[in-house]
């Protein structure tokens, strides 16, 4: 068979595996980029970096520079709630407003199996109610005769942040308060003064009855992040008194934050193991786009194996299969990576580029091998 007819008879399968692996590589390739900008510029700023107290009054010498510092968070005034008497003292107060809805579900019928609910199309539909943080139009809905759900909510869901946030004499910038992330539930035994406002566990109900809520009704959760008194370690720009972010040579920005006392070395290394775990997650997802691809396109190169005896020097199995598959996508990945890598750091660009031949030429070794003992 021709190759052209080969790939006739399979041109579906290998421009979607081509698509693959055009995705993979570019996958790939991006991590790699971003990877190596990240850790360059974390390496710009560690030695830019100078230690400050936060017990000394502000310093102006450090003025423009990377600077690292830890000390307790002072929020001055309270972030509060006054229709809730919610009064805390903290970076972010995040106010979480769920809405009593229908809900509708769509199943399809298999089989012949018979459902008794309303049936359109082989399909059944399915009306429940439950609380949700997004308005659902029920407009939409196949039945919309008994399931009408409200337009708007009538309070939304927001999060207040403290205007000023300091460490010792340093402010946070805007950039520094976005990283607190980590919610904790505020629990408050204060009732509201609206009598028609119930609690349970920590939520507030717009209800007459929260065992038996009705369309509309509305229940809100509140919760805050960085409480004023804990102790963070930030590495940022100090500019006129605020810590913003660091813009690397490299087309970076560093801004470092975490709960806790840590020393200059140590909070880099937990930046450097968060990146080293993000980045080979997205490594996997390259590498699973080029292994589909290696099954997509396994027809084709079956017939090029057999086709060219060179070819097959290279190649552990002519058949392809999964474990054939499986060395060639992670070849083709690690080929990836060391081109990436072999500038910035050529031993290990060199030692992942080794790695990706080594398996198709201990194959050629030993097919050479056996030859010349043939002959």
């Amino acid at each position: 068979m021709r190759f052209t007819d080969a790939l006739k008879s399979c041109w579906v399968t290998t421009l979607f595996g081509a698509i693959l692996l055009l995705a993979g590589s570019c996958v790939l390739v991006y991590n790699e980029s971003r990877t190596i900008r990240i850790l360059l510029s974390l390496d710009e700023a560690l030695n830019d970096a100078v230690t400050v107290s936060a017990d000394n009054p502000y310093e102006k010498q450090f003025e423009g520079r990377l600077i690292h510092l830890n000390g307790a968070l002072l929020t001055g005034e309270p972030l509060t709630e006054p229709d809730y008497n919610i009064q805390v003292q903290a970076v972010k107060l995040k106010r979480r407003v769920q809405m009593y809805q229908w809900i509708e579900e769509t199943v399809e019928h298999r089989f012949g199996e018979s459902v008794a609910t309303e049936e359109v199309d082989d399909r059944s539909y399915f009306y429940s109610k439950d609380w949700r943080d997004e308005l659902i139009d029920s407009r939409s809905f196949y039945i919309r005769n008994g399931h009408h759900n409200p337009t708007t909510f009538p309070l939304d869901s927001t999060v207040h942040v403290s205007e000023h946030v300091h460490i010792g004499p340093y402010e946070l910038g805007d950039a520094a308060k976005d990283r607190f992330k980590t919610y904790q539930e505020v629990t408050s035994d204060t009732r509201p003064e609206d009598p028609s406002v119930r609690m349970h566990s920590g939520l507030y109900y717009h209800s007459n009855d929260i065992w038996n809520p009705e369309i509309g009704d509305i229940r809100i959760q509140f919760a805050y992040a960085g409480l004023e008194g804990s102790y963070v370690t930030v590495v940022g720009k100090l500019e006129n008194g605020r810590i913003v972010p660091y813009e690397s040579t490299h087309a970076r920005r560093v801004l470092l934050l975490e709960p806790g006392e840590h020393h200059l070395n140590e909070i880099f290394r937990l930046e450097h193991h968060q990146q080293r775990l993000t980045a080979w997650g997205v490594r996997f997802i390259g590498w699973v786009l080029l292994f589909f691809s290696t099954i997509c396109c396994g027809t084709i190169l079956r017939h090029l194996a057999r086709e060219y005896r060179f070819l097959r020097l290279f190649v552990p199995d002519s058949n392809f299969s999964l474990s054939t598959n499986l060395t060639t996508s992670l070849s083709i990945a690690l080929v990836i990576v060391s081109i990436a890598w072999i500038v910035h750091r050529p031993w290990l660009g060199g030692g992942l580029l080794f790695a990706a031949m080594s398996p198709f030429l201990y194959c050629a070794r030993g097919i050479v091998g056996s030859y010349q003992r043939i002959d």
